[in-house]
């Protein structure tokens, strides 16, 4: 058995070759992934989630790719492609997919190719990079051909990065020069590429140079360079080669031309500063308000590239919707229970404070009012001989009472007046605000939902009209000035190159009560600040908080409220527990809009 696989294996590594190149071209409905492979292959194939991915192990290759990772594919359903030597005779490939799909391997004559069903439309082909440009042309050609007959229609528009610089794809030449006049070399260039090159008349230099298997332009910009040369070609393929001080000099007498550059997507003035730098010297540039332009005069040269960097300015900026969701709940727990005690005589000294002098006190069934009435709750004396009048917790009476049970006791002349107050209240306020805004990238959005509270300040030290000595005659000045609160967002977002989005956010959540001194107002926040990298359509909770406070009171008669079991008929006790919680949420989209 060990035998069979070791022959196996060798087999296998035999014909295998190397990876050249990853390939995905639409196809009707579906992706297609080429892995080029020189030689044959024998593939495994699997997937996995979190996040999805399908893996292809090709047995028996060998890594050639020109890099590893591939971060910034999007599309096709296809987020992004990892490439390894995962063993000696193993390449790895793995395609990072949005979600699952269904998918078929088969090989192919260029190696092999994978065929997935496309959720996310239209999109355009994308190489890793190939050093052979007959395999990248004729799995474009194949893949429209397949896709002609699909119906066209909007493709939702994503945030690409831009693709990976791709390698020369001209034909590659092997020339060795010794001690060679440039422009022979020259001359051997324009005879293998087929290109008409002209020196310039102070073009001059002898060339010793190695060239193995390059792009002829490749090699010959690398010589130039070497020489202190530039090559520039024209809309008619004429390549012209001259030195830099000819060019400098034949540009400052180069004549000057005028084009309006439209912009679309931003403002003139805004784009005006990136291409100032692009002027020669006798160039200028100004914006047209109006009209959204960038009208620049120079020379061609500077033209051509002005329209390039505009082209790679002048793009449509994602916009990202961030829904937020700010919860505040204020509950507050109060617990009170407090007993007041009265001793009356009849015929003695009474403390008229909780109850009137109206009482039986002989029991007879008979109410005897007083000489004169005593309104309840003013403190009163009355004074009637040698007898004993008592009064209990008079001064820790509940102020809102939800139940008062009075009780009345005759002992002989002493009437003993109970009054029970007991109160339980649960307040519960719950706040929720669902600010939403929508913005483009790099654009801070600001969203309120308030109140300006005005705040009046005294400044005693300030104002005029005072004669005399100092501090004399100043008169207090009052400046008002203005406090936001209520619920405050502030954002920033920016998407980054593999479709999340970095957002800089501050959220607050404020009110304004009265203070209790002559201060004026007091400003109660909840706010957060924060930097946050999330998915795009993630939840992510950027803030969470829980304050809980606990007030406990107890008072009433010394020594009695102490005493075990019935100390409780002798004190009055408070317990209010108050808890607060805060809660942030966000949610950003990007706004895909249609081509």
């Amino acid at each position: 058995m060990t035998s069979m696989f070791a022959l196996w294996t060798s087999a296998l590594m035999a014909f295998g070759g190397p990876v050249t190149e990853v390939a995905i071209t639409p196809m009707a409905r579906q992706t297609s992934v080429l892995i080029a492979v020189d030689g044959g292959v024998e593939y495994r194939d699997f997937t996995m989630e979190g996040p999805n991915r399908l893996v292809v192990d090709l047995m028996g290759a060998r890594h050639a790719l020109p890099r590893d990772n591939y971060s910034d594919v999007n599309r096709g359903g296809i987020r992004s492609i990892r490439t390894s030597q995962y063993s000696a005779d193993i390449v790895r490939v793995v395609l990072v997919l949005d979600e699952m799909v269904e998918y078929k391997v088969a090989t192919d004559p260029r190696g092999l190719r994978i065929t997935l069903d496309n959720p996310t439309g239209e999109f355009a082909p994308w190489s890793s990079g190939t050093t052979s440009a007959a395999a990248v042309s004729a799995s474009t050609d194949e893949a429209t051909a397949a896709s002609a007959p699909a119906k066209r229609g909007p493709v939702a528009e994503s945030n690409h990065a831009p693709p990976a610089r791709q390698l020369s794809q001209q034909r590659r030449i092997s020339i060795t020069f010794t001690n060679s006049p440039i422009q022979d070399v020259l001359l051997a260039f324009a005879s293998f590429s087929g290109k008409s090159i002209v020196p310039g008349s102070n073009v001059s230099g002898i060339v010793t140079a190695d060239i193995r298997d390059q792009p002829w332009d490749v090699a010959m910009k690398a010589i130039l360079s070497g020489q202190g040369l530039v090559a520039e070609e024209d809309d008619y393929g004429i390549i012209r080669v001259d030195n830099i001080t000819d060019l400098n000099e034949r540009e400052a007498v180069e004549p000057i031309t005028t084009v309006a550059h439209r912009i679309n997507y931003g403002t003139a003035s805004e784009l005006q500063t990136s291409i100032q730098p692009l002027l020669s010297e006798r160039g200028t540039i100004t914006a047209g308000q109006g009209t959204n332009t960038l009208v620049v005069n120079d020379i061609q040269r500077v033209q051509d590239a002005v329209r390039a960097l505009l082209s790679e300015l002048d793009v449509r900026t994602p916009q990202v919707s961030i829904q937020a969701k700010i919860i505040f709940v204020d509950r507050t727990d109060l617990d009170e229970l407090g007993i007041a005690y009265e001793l009356k005589d009849s015929r003695g000294n009474q403390l008229n404070q909780l109850s009137s002098g109206a009482a039986d006190l002989n029991g007879d069934g008979t109410i005897t009012l007083p000489d004169e009435a005593v309104p309840q709750g003013q403190a009163v004396v009355l004074l009637g001989g040698n007898s004993i009048a008592a009064l209990g917790n008079a001064k820790e009476r509940l102020t809102s009472p939800s139940l008062t049970l009075l009780s009345s006791l005759v002992i002989g002349r002493h009437q003993l007046v109970t009054f029970l107050d007991a109160l339980s209240s649960v307040n519960l306020s719950d706040v929720q605000a669902t600010p939403q805004v929508t913005t483009l990238d790099n654009t801070e959005a600001r969203i309120k939902v308030g109140t300006d509270v005005p705040v009046r300040v005294v400044d005693a030290s300030s104002g005029g009209g005072g004669q005399g000595g100092a501090g004399q005659g100043v008169f207090p000045r009052a400046q008002v000035s203005t406090e936001e609160t209520g619920i405050i967002l502030t954002t920033t977002p920016h998407v980054t190159a593999n479709g999340n989005i970095l957002l800089e956010l501050s959220a607050e959540r404020s009110s304004a009560e009265l203070a209790q001194s002559d201060v004026g107002f007091i400003k109660q926040t909840q706010e957060a600040r924060t930097r946050v990298l999330v998915e795009d359509g993630e939840t992510v909770v950027i803030a969470g908080l829980t304050q809980s406070e606990r007030t406990e009171v107890r008072s009433g008669i010394p020594l009695l409220m102490d005493l075990p079991v019935i100390g409780r008929l002798f004190r009055v006790n408070r317990h209010q527990e108050i808890q607060r919680d805060l809660i942030i949420l966000v949610t950003p989209h990007i706004v895909r809009g249609s081509n």
